[in-house]
């Protein structure tokens, strides 16, 4: 038969089970609740567990259950109340915790205030965090700069006539500031009877720092001026520089901002010339030729 004694144990293994389920996120749980079998097994004998006085007479099997005594309840109940502690943690403990994004690991308030985000791999970790300090120093460190310029070869296609244009550009830029742009060129219309001049100025890009990419290619995007005869006539025209592999250059202009007369076709030229530079030592004390106007 059952003892009253294996019931309560038993109640009890079940509790300790189904609670240390519940908070499985205690990384103690496993060593309290072997601590609370022991206790519990201390005080029960593990003779009690086997069941004795079973009938077994005919079909049935009968099991007796004896009254629990005022003591077993009492002994169940300190049982309980020192068990309970170990498996269960206080408000204030969970309120403490919050799930680590990465791992799924618990971590407190401070240690999540204190990591950030890597700015490359994107991952959350103590041995990946980079400071405010650190962003802002890479942020600062100098860039190559460049040099360039070049001939416009070009020839542009108008439902009246068809228009060869030729001139000269350059272009220069220092630690990830563009420092000077310029094109002037003379147009003459395929008969040579017609002939005018047309500027690019005050280009002002608008997309971050500026520098020369591997295989000698720049790319730009911002606003600039552009010039009839010398005379500015359209301004702040939505435009795009292409230096594509150190050999040729594409200038685009806003069309519509231009009065289609380039008939949205882009203005091509060849490169002559581009260096890299830099007016102040690069990173390992890498040392180029100074940034200054072609």
């Amino acid at each position: 038969m059952l003892t009253t004694d294996s019931i309560i144990a038993l109640s009890i293994l079940s509790l300790l089970f189904l609670i240390g389920v519940a908070y499985n996120d205690n990384s103690n749980t496993i060593a309290q609740i072997q601590e609370g079998h022991a206790r519990i097994f201390k005080t029960i004998p593990l003779a009690n567990l086997v069941p004795k006085d079973v009938n077994t007479a005919g079909e049935n099997i009968t099991v007796s259950r004896p009254a629990v005594t005022q003591k077993q309840q009492q002994q169940t109940s300190e049982i309980v109340a020192a068990i309970i502690p170990y498996i269960m943690p206080s408000q204030q403990d969970l309120k403490s915790r919050q799930e680590h994004p990465v791992t799924g690991l618990k971590a407190s308030q401070q240690d999540l205030k204190s990591r950030q985000e890597h700015p490359v791999t994107g991952l959350k970790a103590t041995g990946l965090k980079a400071s405010q300090q650190d962003l802002k120093s890479r942020q600062e460190q100098p860039l190559a700069g460049f040099n360039t310029k070049g001939t416009i070869n070009s020839l542009i296609s108008t439902p009246r006539d068809k228009w060869i244009a030729t001139g000269n550009w350059s272009m220069n830029a220092n630690n990830g500031a563009l420092t000077f742009f310029q094109t002037n060129m003379t147009w003459f219309n395929k008969s040579g009877n017609a002939t005018h001049t047309h500027e690019f100025l005050n280009f002002r890009p608008t997309e971050g720092r500026i520098t020369i990419q591997p295989g000698n290619t720049i790319s730009l995007k911002g606003i600039m001026d552009v010039g009839t005869n010398h005379r500015v006539v359209w301004k702040n025209v939505d435009s795009a520089i292409s230096v594509n592999n150190g050999k040729t250059i594409t200038i685009s202009l806003n069309d519509k901002q231009t009065n289609s007369h380039f008939a949205g076709q882009p203005i091509l030229g060849i490169v002559s010339l581009i260096t890299r530079c830099s007016d102040v030592p690069l990173q390992a004390m890498e040392v180029l030729p100074s940034c200054g106007q072609s």
